[in-house]
This record gives structure tokens, C-alpha cells and sequence, in this order.
């Protein structure tokens, strides 16, 4: 049994299944998820899990060169943004309208549903490559926390 980092086997193996310029969404519980999407459904009660754990836990797993946000983010999740701010390191960040995520988001291997209800929790990642330069320029080192 693994003991550290994501459980979840759905999760942990889509997770490992990322190449280099792979994309994945992590969303709010009202995201349009597109039909056939492949969806992990974190949600268990409205709320929970939160957007902001499950992104430090993916960013725990996975090494991103880039992230997509969306232009709201900045004025209606104040909070979010500055969080996710405060965790880049190397990575490019891009601010789309709501009609152009949905539109990048098409291209995601899968989508990663939260509890969460506040405006603008949603994020598209892209993959960074395995070799070392790459892992080491990216590297976000997220601590585990107890929630």
C-alpha cells in the first residue's frame, strides 16, 4: 500500500500517466466537464475537498511547466490567486476568459472534479518533462499536510 502523497488510485494513475506538454484540469464541482472527459470525482460534500489541497497534492506528484488561470481569478479569488502565486516557481502562467479555458481545457487528458464553490477554481496544468534539468528548473516541493 503506498503510504505518502495521493491514494487515490484513479488519481495517482492518471497522474503517472502524463508525458511532456500532457495537460490535466483540477475544477471546481461546477465545471462543464466535457462528456467524454475523463473525470475524477474527488467531490464528497459541497465544499470538500477544497480546490487549493488538491492542487498542492498534484503539484506533490507531478513537475508542470505551465498553468492557465482564469482572468477573473484576480479580481473575484483574490485568496486563490495569491496562493497558487506564492507556489510558482519557473512555470508560465496564462490568464484566459472563461470561453477560452473551456476551449483549451477540451485538449486535457482528464479532469480532476473538487468541492469547491469559489468563483474561478479552476486550473489547467501542462506537463513539464522527466529529464533533469527540466524536473529540477520546474520543481514545486510541496509539504505534505494533515488536514
Amino acid at each position: 500500500m503506498k503510504k505518502t502523497g495521493i491514494i487515490n488510485p484513479e488519481l495517482i494513475r492518471e497522474l503517472t500517466g502524463l508525458g511532456h506538454f500532457d495537460s490535466f484540469v483540477i475544477c471546481d464541482m461546477g465545471f462543464p466537464v466535457p462528456r467524454d472527459g475523463i473525470k475524477i470525482d474527488l467531490t464528497l460534500v459541497e465544499g470538500q475537498p477544497r480546490f487549493l489541497p488538491v492542487l498542492k497534492a498534484c503539484l506533490g506528484e507531478v513537475v508542470v511547466q505551465e498553468m492557465v488561470l482564469l482572468d477573473g481569478i484576480k479580481e473575484a479569488n483574490k485568496e486563490l490567486h495569491g496562493h497558487i502565486l506564492d507556489m510558482v516557481h519557473n512555470q508560465e502562467i496564462y490568464y484566459v476568459s472563461l470561453p477560452q479555458f473551456r476551449e483549451k481545457a477540451r485538449e486535457a487528458k482528464f479532469y480532476i472534479r473538487t468541492g469547491e464553490t469559489m468563483p474561478c477554481s479552476n486550473i489547467l496544468l501542462v506537463s513539464a518533462s522527466g529529464v533533469r534539468e527540466r524536473v529540477d528548473k520546474y520543481n514545486i516541493a510541496i509539504k505534505e499536510e494533515k488536514l
